[in-house]
C-alpha cells in the first residue's frame, strides 16, 4: 500500500518555485522600480551606489574651436542589504487532512509576505525624497490642479508614464474632477495594481499604505525607473521538522536593497487631510 507521507507533501524546491515564481507581480513597485541582479553572488553586505551629475547641454563649436570638455562628476549613497523573512508552521494533521491546500496556502502567504516587505521598503525610500522635488505643505487638499501644478516639478521632463499613490480615502476628491479619466476611458497599459484612473497623464493607483500622519497625507507621483531593488538572491526557502511536536517549519528570507535611484523621476506631495481641515 502506498503511504503518502509528510515529506511527500513538503517539499523545499516546489515551495520555492512557488513563492519565487510570479514575486515580481506581487510587488506593487516592480513595474516602476528597476530590479538589478548584479549582487548575486557578490559578497558583502554594503554596496555603494553612484548618482552621476549631468555634464550640461551640447553647446555650439565654431570651425577650427575647440569642443568644451567637462568632467564626468557623480556622488556616492551606501545602500545596506538587508534580509527579510518570514515563518509558518504547520502540524502533521493539518498537512494530511486540513481541509483545502495547507501547503499551498503556506507557500502563496509567504509569497505575499515577503513582497508587502519590499513594496513597504520602497516606500521608505520615496519618503526620503528632499525639498527640491517636495511639493505642497500640508495645508492643501489633493485636487486635479494641485497635481497640474507638482508636476511642474518634473520640468521638461514632464511627459511620460508616471502613477499617483493615494489613500483610498482621496479617491472621491480626485473622481469628482472633470479631468479624471476612468480605467475604461484611459487607452493606456496599467503599470501598478490598484490603479483605478488617471488624472493629468498620471495613472492613479490607490494604496493601504499611504495614510495621514497628523492631518497630513505624503503621497507620490513616480515614474519608472526611480527606485531601484537590488536582489542578493533569490527568495530562499527551507523547511525543518520539529519530531516532538510533529510539526513542519516553513521559512522564507529575501535579501535585497531598496533605494532612491533617481530623484528627478518622483516627487512628494503634501497635501492636507479632508477631515483635518
Amino acid at each position: 500500500m502506498t503511504v503518502t507521507k509528510i515529506t511527500d507533501l513538503v517539499n523545499p524546491e516546489v515551495l520555492s518555485d512557488l513563492v519565487n515564481g510570479g514575486l515580481e507581480s506581487e510587488i506593487k513597485f516592480a513595474p516602476l522600480a528597476t530590479l538589478d541582479s548584479s549582487l548575486v553572488g557578490q559578497a558583502g553586505d554594503t554596496v555603494n551606489l553612484p548618482k552621476y551629475a549631468y555634464i550640461g547641454d551640447a553647446e555650439d563649436v565654431e570651425e577650427g574651436e575647440p569642443i568644451g570638455i567637462e568632467k564626468l562628476s557623480a556622488t556616492a549613497e551606501s545602500v545596506t542589504v538587508k534580509k527579510a523573512a518570514k515563518g509558518i508552521e504547520i502540524t502533521d494533521e493539518a498537512a494530511l487532512s486540513g481541509y483545502g491546500d495547507p501547503i499551498g496556502t503556506a507557500a502563496l502567504q509567504l509569497k505575499k509576505a515577503i513582497a508587502q516587505k519590499v513594496d513597504s521598503d520602497c516606500y521608505d525610500a520615496l519618503a526620503a525624497i528632499g525639498p527640491a522635488m517636495t511639493f505642497g505643505d500640508g495645508t492643501a487638499l489633493l485636487t486635479a490642479d494641485f497635481v497640474a501644478d507638482a508636476l511642474v516639478k518634473f520640468g521638461q521632463d514632464l511627459g511620460g508614464e508616471k502613477v499617483l499613490l493615494i489613500s483610498p480615502r482621496q479617491l472621491a476628491q480626485l473622481r469628482k474632477d472633470d479631468n479624471y479619466i476612468m480605467p475604461c476611458d484611459m487607452g493606456a497599459k496599467i503599470m501598478a495594481e490598484g490603479t483605478v484612473g488617471s488624472i493629468h497623464g498620471c495613472q492613479v493607483a490607490i494604496s493601504d499604505r499611504i495614510v495621514a500622519a497628523d492631518g497630513v497625507y505624503e503621497n507620490y507621483i513616480i515614474k519608472p525607473g526611480a527606485l531601484a531593488v537590488f536582489l542578493k538572491r533569490d527568495t530562499n526557502i527551507e523547511t525543518d521538522r520539529n519530531i516532538v511536536n510533529k510539526t513542519t517549519v516553513i521559512t522564507a528570507d529575501k535579501h535585497y536593497a531598496a533605494y532612491l535611484a533617481d530623484d528627478s523621476k518622483a516627487i512628494k506631495l503634501v497635501v492636507a487631510e479632508e477631515s483635518a481641515l
